[in-house]
């Protein structure tokens, strides 16, 4: 039966163009009301009903994570959930941003409060940190937030156009403006950050100077939207989703490009999803590639 479901929404939503460029595995992609795994080909392997996906992880123990606004959620490959955490406040977005942490606990970006949140495996918070600007019910108070080795917070302050990094006591050490939405944001292993802002790809040095760049624009006969997660891969290339990714059928969900602003492969498939934010490269039999996200 699942072979069977898998060939019908194969052959529903996948053609043989939908992928242009060779993937070199599977790929881990939130689209729209749902997240999903896709084969090297683009097709449909696996799925969970959500609600508007921003942030996901494919896990060591092979279950995801996800943040869909109403609740940041851990599914098992059967789809029983094993975590689950619910924002009190659901106005504006309650939860966008989510990363399991080497300890076991779940970092979680409250959008609707503008806090940021470790909390145990029962959901109990034990961590606190509130980061401005925030106004409580805000739907643009962050996007993607990530804990740093360092122990500081990466914050995607998204309607303010800035990117903070925050120490536990909420001390702010680097402030990072942005052209547009900062929607996510990345510690590279040479020290520098790479954020996403809609039209660009952004890398910033210690100093907070832009020292590399890649406009929506710059692989010529490609149309490229709104660039959102990121996925930095080991080799230096970047993976990343794109917000409303087409328009009149043209344009691109899901991408990876060189350093050298050159396309490896992109998925172009307006039926799939209109939508593609999540993004995180997976090897040829499912498990998380190594990298930066």
């Amino acid at each position: 039966m699942k072979q069977l479901l898998a060939f019908l929404w194969a052959a529903a939503f996948c053609s043989a163009t939908d992928i242009t460029g060779e993937v070199g595995g599977k790929l881990l992609a939130a689209g729209d009301r749902r997240v999903m795994i896709l084969s090297a080909a683009g097709a449909v392997e696996w799925e969970h009903p959500t609600a508007l996906t921003h942030d996901a992880w494919r896990l060591a123990n092979g279950n995801v994570l996800f943040a869909d606004g109403a609740t940041v959620t851990e599914v098992t490959p059967d789809h029983k959930v094993v975590f689950q955490y619910k924002s009190a406040e659901q106005k504006g977005g309650g939860a966008f941003s989510c990363q399991r942490l080497d300890n076991g606990r779940t970092l979680i970006g409250e959008n609707s409060t503008g806090r940021v949140l470790e909390v145990d495996a029962a959901g109990k918070v034990v961590f606190e940190l509130q980061t401005q600007p925030a106004t409580v019910g805000g739907h643009h108070n962050m996007r993607m937030v990530r804990k740093l080795k360092s122990g500081h917070y990466l914050v995607c302050h998204s309607g303010a156009h800035v990117v903070k990094e925050y120490t536990p006591k909420g001390d702010v050490v680097l402030e990072l403006k942005t052209p547009n939405l900062a929607f996510a944001a990345v510690r590279t292993g040479k020290g520098t950050t790479l954020v996403s802002s809609l039209g660009k790809l952004l890398e910033f040095g210690a100093a907070g100077k832009v020292v590399w760049e890649f406009a929506n624009t710059d692989i010529p006969g490609v149309k490229i939207t709104n660039m959102t997660g990121l996925h930095l891969l080991a080799n230096g290339n970047i993976v990343t989703g794109c917000y409303r990714a087409y328009d009149k059928g043209e344009g691109t969900g899901l991408l990876e490009i060189t350093r050298e602003k050159k396309l490896v492969w992109r998925l172009a498939n307006p039926k799939l999803a209109g939508t593609m934010m999540a993004v995180q490269k997976l090897d040829a039999s499912g498990k998380a590639m190594a990298g930066e996200r």
